[in-house]
């Protein structure tokens, strides 16, 4: 499992760098399969950048080996290939991982705002500024409710939308650029900044955050979850037309998403007992994909 590498690793001052969101239980091959992502690879990069090589069974049986531990691995990159391909190329018995060193320093920031797309625009503004961070992962009144309903870690429920920002680094680098985030944030509408004392609070902002599509059983019993990418300029106009579709097709979302590389996850949520919703549902998801590649997005 992702997040049992990761604890290992941890002591001796590394870490597996891909953590989607649902790093407590997916496992290394899961991750292989889909080329996962999560909150930290927006600095780090998709697990792609962090599998060197991988045994592989084909479909006739044989055994192969894609990849290699050499730094530059000759020949086409057919490990690259196989990586994403959800089991369609043959069957991972055996994974060489890439494993990162911790960072000397962290901050983690946590910023309210009034509304989601006023989180979006800071955001773009970050970016723009030159800051990369180690992360940036927006949610919505919705689903900040129902996070801090479900694991009590002290998210704002008054805010219209939160964003959870990390710098990773040298230390006074970090102190800088968590700073700049924070005075972006201010200039872009945001009523509160807050930072996380502590590597045992860090831990609980990123455990609400990594938890959010289980809060969501609070609300409804169903969801229908969409996965694209949108321009960063984009987001927020997006954001808005995903609010419209679901109220046009009477069903109630939340969103909450890898703000950094404009990643959106809307959750369409509803009761599949109720008569007729999935004719509702899918066409509400249908429209969400439409409008996200009329921004100029794509499928993730």
């Amino acid at each position: 499992v992702n997040l049992d590498l990761t604890k290992h690793l941890t002591p001796l001052g590394y870490h597996f760098a891909p953590d989607p969101s649902s790093q407590q239980v997916c496992t290394i091959d899961g991750n292989v399969g889909n080329n996962s992502g999560g909150p930290h690879c927006l600095a780090y990069g998709v697990t792609n950048a962090h599998i060197l090589a991988i045994e592989v069974v084909l479909a006739d049986s044989e055994i192969v080996t894609l990849g290699g531990l050499d730094a530059e691995p000759s020949g086409y990159d057919l490990r690259g290939v196989f990586i994403g391909g959800e089991g369609m190329l043959g069957i991972t018995t055996k994974v060489a991982v890439r494993i990162t060193p911790n960072p000397p320093s962290v901050r983690t920031l946590l910023l309210s705002f009034d509304t989601p797309r006023d989180a979006a625009a800071t955001v773009s503004a970050v970016i723009a500024a030159g800051i990369v961070p180690a992360a940036m992962e927006v949610m919505d009144q919705g689903i900040t409710i129902a996070v801090e309903n479900y694991v009590n870690v002290g998210y704002p429920r008054d805010a219209g939308a939160v964003l959870l920002a990390e710098v990773d680094g040298l230390p006074d680098g970090v102190d800088i650029d968590a700073q700049r985030i924070s005075d972006i944030g201010r200039q872009h509408g945001a009523t509160d900044v807050r930072q996380a004392a502590s590597d045992e609070e860090r831990t609980l902002l990123w455990k609400g955050r990594k938890t959010a599509f289980g809060a969501v059983a609070q609300i409804a019993p169903n969801y229908y979850l969409h996965d694209t990418v949108v321009p960063r300029s984009k987001l927020a106009d997006t954001l808005e037309e995903v609010y419209r579709i679901a109220d046009e097709h009477d069903l109630a979302v939340v969103n909450v998403f890898h703000a950094g590389d404009g990643n959106l996850h809307p959750l369409l949520l509803f009761n599949g007992q109720e008569p007729g919703i999935y004719d509702r549902v899918h066409a509400a998801g249908a429209k969400i994909v439409e409008a996200s590649l009329a921004a100029g997005g794509v499928l993730s």
